[in-house]
């Protein structure tokens, strides 16, 4: 079999391999066809196995990985929007927010409508509490989301619950309490809107509901990042 024709086949597998949830084995046919690529001097190509890489990392919880992967595939297509992305959600949570902020604005330059760079953007823009910055890309960012056949469940309940702490920020609570409504409707055990809505109660100054909404995102689905993780224990304990 040529390079090329082994490249296909292995992303092939790969992509099915992914689909069925077994990381390991995704990693180990991209990884293949990865080689097969470089072997063709084939940029492009290689930028995409190196995302496809990069996003098994990032589902691995592996960010660091994920940021080498994402920032080597940018290098092969510069100005890619989905590398990134991919580079800026990484780089959020492996904990360089300022940095993820900038490298979502870089994909933006490319599409200003891109939504899930605008996503990104905003999520990381409303945990930093720029609430006015954060709500004008998530509103740009659902006003040009996927439709529902091809949207992404758990991305847009996170556009959501971002959403809410905007608006809980800016005051407008009975606003952000909606919001925080539809992101559980799409995402019921997500551990990120639980985050949200613990900030967001303490906004309200109800502390016994931010340490009990804490504490069921430190116990959910999927685990945290560190500093996510790092925001949740504060505010299950006021004390620390």
């Amino acid at each position: 079999m040529n390079p090329r024709s082994l490249a296909r086949a292995q992303t092939t597998r790969g992509d099915a391999a992914k689909a069925a949830g077994d990381l390991d084995e995704a990693e180990r046919h991209f990884r293949s066809a990865l080689s097969a690529y470089i072997e063709l001097e084939d940029r492009f190509s290689s930028a995409q196995m190196l995302s496809e890489l990069a996003d098994l990392r990032f589902q691995s919880g592996d960010y660091a990985s994920a940021v080498d992967l994402n920032s080597q595939a940018a290098e092969r297509m510069p100005g890619s929007v989905p590398a990134l992305t991919g580079l800026g959600y990484a780089l959020w949570f492996a904990g360089s927010p300022a940095d993820a902020e900038a490298t979502f604005t870089q994909a933006l330059y490319s599409d200003p409508y891109a939504p899930f760079a605008l996503a990104g953007r905003g999520q990381v823009r409303a945990d930093l509490g720029r609430f006015a910055d954060a709500l004008s890309d998530l509103d740009l960012a659902l006003a040009h989301w996927p439709d529902s056949s091809g949207g992404p469940v758990f991305e847009l309940a996170d556009v959501h619950s971002a959403r809410a702490l905007a608006l809980g920020g800016l005051g407008r609570l009975d606003e952000a309490s909606a919001e925080i409504t539809a992101a559980f409707s799409l995402a019921p055990a997500r551990s990120r809107t639980h985050l949200r809505d613990a900030r967001i109660a303490a906004l309200r100054d109800d502390a016994a509901r931010a340490a009990s909404e804490a504490r069921a995102a430190l116990a959910g689905v999927p685990a945290l990042s560190a500093p996510e993780s790092a925001a949740a224990r504060r505010l299950a304990d006021p004390r620390r």
